[in-house]
């Protein structure tokens, strides 16, 4: 309907999938300490590639059900968010308002 709108929708998701790849490796370098740090940084490396590679076979789910890819999508971030809460810097503490 909008190539322009889709256009750019895409540039911007390809950027932030961009900037979200590099920036796993310097958060990781800061997460893991000194003695498992190489092993953390290529585990993280490891599942943003992996998570690249099977992010476009999850677009082929729709041909069951339109909402399954936009479930697999929505409710990722969603578990990702919440097993934060076990990380021992989150853990018995309040949430911010």
């Amino acid at each position: 309907d909008q190539p322009v709108a889709t256009t750019v929708l895409a540039i911007i998701g390809k950027f932030t999938a961009s900037a979200s790849f590099s920036t796993s490796y310097v958060y990781s370098a800061e997460l893991f300490p000194t003695v498992v740090r190489q092993t953390g940084v290529g585990l993280c490396s490891m599942s943003a590639r992996v998570a690249g590679i099977i992010a476009p076979l999850i677009r082929l789910l729709d041909q069951y059900h339109r909402a399954i890819p936009m479930a697999i999508f929505g409710s990722a971030p969603v578990v990702g968010g919440l097993l934060c809460v076990l990380l021992p810097e989150t853990r018995g503490t309040d949430l911010a308002d």
